[in-house]
């Protein structure tokens, strides 16, 4: 499946420290804000592959808040497939025959 880079909406989220409570607990926790164009990408790739997951890609930025607290601005995205990778690429010999009779 094709990515089309023209969408308008990315699917982007954040994330801030966390406090953690245990030991366990997650360092960073946020929200994403996931585009239906983004879903319908991943979806169809996992559809594609046959398997119980996909590869997708995860992105982020560090930036600050306005009291100088630390976040990052996170991006999902469908891992890129690059269109001759899609189109099945035909043999050169595909335009001959099977039957050598047929070339005569």
């Amino acid at each position: 499946m094709f990515i089309d880079d023209t969408k308008k909406k990315l699917s982007l989220g954040f994330l801030r420290r966390a406090n953690k409570t245990k030991l366990r607990s997650p360092d960073w926790t946020g929200t994403l804000n996931l585009q239906r164009d983004t879903l319908n990408i991943i979806v169809q790739q996992l559809e594609d592959s046959g398997g119980d997951d996909v590869v997708c890609c995860i992105a982020a930025w560090e930036k600050q808040d306005k009291n100088g607290e630390p976040f990052a601005t996170v991006q999902l995205s469908p891992k890129f497939v690059s269109r001759q990778a899609q189109v099945p690429q035909e043999s050169p010999l595909a335009s001959f025959s099977d039957n050598p009779g047929d070339l005569e």
